[in-house]
């Protein structure tokens, strides 16, 4: 049976919130990242004040710290050593693992580039139905259709979605497409819901980033919130996504 995927992005919380999901003993933050490292998980490695990412992979952890792999473009190499701040999402027993890092160097491991940081004192590990986000995939992916002229209705443009939850959407850029940057918003913004309906809202363009894939292909993202949904919207997401994870859930026992 496959699991589903767990998506690689950051979650953010007020902090009486987020200390409801850390692990601050050493003993379980070790065990966690070995984890990782046994299964391979893949690790998303954000950097460039969190606008840039790679996938990478945990080589190796003990009480010293984390080996990473490094990135295929040295480019980035050299800016994820400069980082400030390093942010790295992956999963464990299908709960999403989050840490921070400020400590970052470049090193070898078994005869490979590779980044080298101290043990994290604490891992954000969150498990709860409130930020499942369901995964489309191309080529049947959904669109979201959007008009940046609200008095020219007639001039839109269609933006695959790659992930939607009740709360909102990730939006895939591309060269010759809309110009989406963080703070603009978007109203009567169209997504057609198989089986569902065709939700309209408003949506919010709070982030943009690069994902560098292993095999080196770079993409940008858009993450976008819905700005005050009515009721209705919301329980057609609501419908949409309860019904994806029951035929998620269909083919996983079929497998």
């Amino acid at each position: 049976m496959r699991s589903k995927e767990v998506p690689l992005k950051i979650e953010v919380f007020a902090n009486d919130e987020e200390n409801d999901f850390i692990l601050h003993d050493p003993k379980e933050v070790l065990a966690v990242l070995r984890d990782i490292v046994t299964h391979h998980n893949r690790v998303a490695l954000y950097f460039n004040d969190d606008n840039s990412m790679v996938l990478t992979l945990l080589l190796a952890v003990d009480e010293t710290g984390v080996w990473v792999d490094a990135a295929p473009n040295p480019m980035d190499n050299r800016h994820i050593e400069r980082s400030s701040r390093i942010v790295f999402v992956s999963t464990h027993n299908q709960a999403k693992v989050q840490w921070v890092s400020s400590e970052t160097s470049q090193c070898i491991y078994e005869n490979s580039p590779a980044f080298f940081l101290p043990l994290p004192r604490k891992l954000l590990r969150l498990q709860r139905r409130d930020f499942y986000r369901l995964i489309n995939r191309e080529p049947d992916a959904l669109t979201c259709l959007i008009r940046p002229l609200p008095d020219q209705a007639h001039i839109h443009h269609k933006v695959t979605v790659m992930d939607i939850s009740i709360g909102g959407i990730a939006l895939v850029c591309k060269e010759d497409g809309i110009d989406l940057q963080a703070g603009m918003q978007y109203q009567n913004c169209e997504i057609d819901l198989p089986d569902i309906g065709t939700i309209n809202a408003t949506i919010e363009v709070k982030n943009t980033f690069e994902v560098t894939a292993r095999n080196g292909n770079v993409s940008r993202r858009a993450g976008c919130v819905f700005v005050k949904p009515s009721g209705e919207v919301s329980k057609m997401l609501q419908r949409f996504v309860a019904q994806m994870q029951q035929q998620q859930a269909k083919k996983n026992l079929e497998r």
